[in-house]
């Protein structure tokens, strides 16, 4: 009895062996066949019904999880998993837009990077919003922050499970805002 495996590998090998055989090019008449008309007899061409189209049925999105490794559990002071490192970075499912308030844009800045510290919860949601880095006082950083965390805490990610239950992950998050 072969292992699904070796089969796998004596398909592959049958598939790679056989020779590369070019099909003839349409319309091309072999050597010594008769030659034949190529004229089509009269005949109704065949119409269509033109009926209501109907949209294909859309599935509900399966809920995506990310199985860690059998890790232990979580020390005393920590209260999540690193993305990365210890855990697969969990899929994002859901994003929101960042809504840069209108006095902010046209100015000198066209573009801003921002770098943020997230905890996801066990449900996938953002539970914990930290900057990273300096956070500058002056007009416009304040309010470009406000909107980038009002975005994030609209995310939704995929559940990571850690020993069979949904566990918190942190991971980076960095948005780049274009104000022009």
């Amino acid at each position: 009895m072969m292992g699904r495996r070796s089969r796998l590998a004596a398909v592959l090998a049958a598939v790679l062996l056989l020779p590369a055989v070019a099909p003839p090019p349409a319309g091309a008449a072999k050597a010594g066949a008769p030659k034949t008309s190529t004229r089509k007899t009269a005949s109704k061409p065949v119409k269509k019904k033109a009926g209501p189209r109907k949209a294909p049925a859309k599935k509900a999105p399966a809920k995506k999880k990310v199985v860690g490794l059998d890790l232990p559990p979580l020390p005393p002071g920590r209260s999540c998993y690193q993305a990365g490192a210890e855990v697969p970075e969990p899929a994002l499912l859901k994003d929101a837009r960042i809504g840069v308030p209108e006095k902010v844009r046209g100015g000198a800045l066209k573009s801003a990077l921002l770098v943020y510290q997230v905890l996801v919860d066990k449900t996938g949601r953002i539970a914990e919003v930290k900057t990273v880095g300096p956070q500058p006082k002056e007009v416009p950083w304040p309010q470009l922050h406000e909107a980038a965390i009002g975005a994030l805490k609209k995310y939704k990610y995929a559940k990571t499970v850690v020993r069979g239950r949904p566990s918190p992950v942190c991971l980076m998050v960095s948005l780049n805002m274009d104000l022009r």
